[in-house]
């Protein structure tokens, strides 16, 4: 796959030098000036210092897309959604089943997108809607050529659920994120690379299963399609 799409990790537990970790999650994926955070990882000030590394602010940010309720991937977004002028256009789309309260703080300060089915957030990249009960969680796909670049948070519904609705519009080729409790002896044995992030439990057992496709993701490092 050789396209200009991007995805660079803005929050980890593990960083390259000079950038600040943490337990949490966050990526943007660009594409010319276009850009995308997925997660905002927990501390919205350490966010803001490791996009600001990589030459990228808070402003720049056209979307945001949270995957799923948990504090280590949603409480930066109050720090994100700080930035002046931004509520004019700043697009947040968040699983329809987060709370009435929560939806209501971040439409004050955002234009509120409510997912439940599959929707465009961008053109090439997808949401795949909310699965998984009663935890909801929403993964992230970059459509290029018929193959699917998939960003998850934590993969709380199952991976085979997530690529299942995946395969609905495109073939996975890339899994980027949190895997939590996946199990490397079923992962899609044609996937072309795997970058393991933050929640992943078997990742010396995937680095294993994959040799020469997997890798550890870091804060600061950008992987381009």
């Amino acid at each position: 796959m050789a396209s200009d799409w991007r995805i660079s990790i803005a929050y980890d537990s593990e960083g390259n030098e000079g950038y600040q970790t943490g337990w949490g999650f966050s990526a943007v994926v660009s594409r010319g000036e276009r850009r995308v955070l997925f997660d905002c990882g927990w501390d919205g000030h350490m966010l803001r210092y490791n996009l600001g590394r990589m030459g990228v602010s808070f402003a720049d940010i056209d979307k945001v897309v949270v995957s799923h309720a948990h504090w280590d991937h949603l409480s930066g977004l109050t720090e994100v959604l700080s930035e002046p002028m931004r509520s004019d256009d700043l697009e947040v789309f968040v699983p329809a089943s987060f709370s009435d309260n929560l939806k209501k703080e971040i439409s004050r300060r955002a234009q509120l997108r409510e997912v439940e089915d599959p929707v465009e957030v961008m053109p090439g990249v997808m949401s795949t809607g909310q699965l998984g009960s009663p935890l909801m969680e929403q993964s992230l796909v970059i459509v290029d050529g018929g193959k699917g670049v998939v960003l998850t948070g934590c993969a709380h519904p199952g991976l085979g659920v997530i690529l299942s609705r995946v395969n609905e519009f495109a073939k996975p080729s890339w899994l980027v994120g949190g895997l939590h409790g996946a199990k490397a002896a079923y992962l899609p044995p044609d996937l072309e690379r795997l970058v393991l992030c933050h929640c992943t439990r078997e990742k010396a057992q995937m680095m294993a299963a994959f040799p020469g496709r997997a890798s550890l993701g870091r804060v600061g490092e950008s992987y381009s399609l």
